[in-house]
């Protein structure tokens, strides 16, 4: 059954899937539970296993139970089991609010952009993959050459496999096309991104590109590609395109998750804590007005 769960997965999803079930698996045999003969309290005590006694982040207990509650839907659907022990299983609440991360302003973008054209070629087409097209490190490792020499109604276009293995397609403004050809230096097959032993470049090489030239352009805070791809994603916002148009950039299959970087980018500046004090200080028409003692909060 576990192998025929893990059947359809591969690479990264595969490996952490298949850590997570087993640990599961190694807790029922612990506990002297048989995995197909649980009951929906045996799995929330597994969630207080890793809440509590193992002391892990809500975000990292969901991402736990993603294979679990996987499996015995599979299970379920499959009829090996009569009811989905998993289905109702009371997980504790994730919450979606305002984190502290911002990201890079224009002016940093830029000069990371500057710092990768003036490090080499390979590292321009780094930064500009991930600055301005939003891609994750794996999937900047994946493009082929052969990925981005069709044009389609006079656009040069970027065609790729991202997350969950869903096709993905790109226009590639001029300065982005220029600098994936510098990349190429000539070739015209073959992976876009090599090392300096012309091995392709693995996303640990990634990192270490977008860090040096983090640092190179004069960047006090630890940049990351998840850090570049939310910042592509809050400038184009800040850029004036619209939240559809961004939702396509960053390739959410759930509007909701732009929504999130756009709430993020604003919340301090547009809080309503702003008009409502503005509106309390201000004049009170058809009447004396005595000098409030409220000021506009804003900076």
């Amino acid at each position: 059954m576990r192998d025929a769960y893990l059947l359809p997965y591969s690479n990264n999803t595969l490996l952490t899937y298949t850590y997570q079930l087993d640990r599961w698996l190694r807790w029922c045999s612990d506990n002297s539970l048989e995995p197909l003969h649980v009951r929906r309290t045996d799995i929330e005590t597994y969630i207080k296993y890793l809440h509590e006694d193992l002391a892990q982040k809500i975000s990292t207990v969901h991402t736990a139970l993603c294979p679990v509650r996987g499996y015995y839907r599979f299970a379920y659907n499959e009829e090996v089991i009569a009811r989905d022990p998993a289905a109702m299983a009371r997980r504790p609440r994730l919450s979606r609010g305002v984190t502290d991360t911002i990201g890079l302003d224009r002016q940093q973008m830029r000069a990371l952009l500057d710092a990768g054209a003036e490090r080499s070629a390979r590292d321009c087409a780094v930064a500009y993959l991930l600055a301005c097209l939003a891609l994750r490190s794996s999937e900047a490792c994946s493009i082929q050459i052969e990925d981005y020499q069709q044009t389609v109604r006079g656009h040069r276009i970027l065609q790729f496999t991202g997350k969950g293995y869903v096709p993905a397609r790109m226009p590639l403004p001029v300065p982005v096309l220029r600098a994936l050809d510098a990349a190429a230096e000539g070739r015209t097959q073959g992976q876009l991104l090599r090392g300096q032993d012309q091995q392709p470049l693995c996303r640990r090489g990634i990192y270490r590109v977008v860090g040096y030239l983090a640092r190179q352009a004069g960047i006090s805070t630890r940049v990351t590609p998840h850090l570049l791809r939310h910042s592509s994603i809050t400038n184009a916002l800040e850029s004036g395109a619209s939240l559809r148009k961004v939702q396509d950039l960053a390739r959410h299959s759930d509007p909701r998750t732009t929504m999130h970087y756009d709430r993020n980018r604003t919340s301090l500046d547009d809080h309503a804590v702003h008009s409502l004090v503005a509106f309390l200080s201000g004049p009170v028409s058809g009447g004396d007005n005595e000098p409030s003692a409220l000021i506009d909060a804003r900076p």
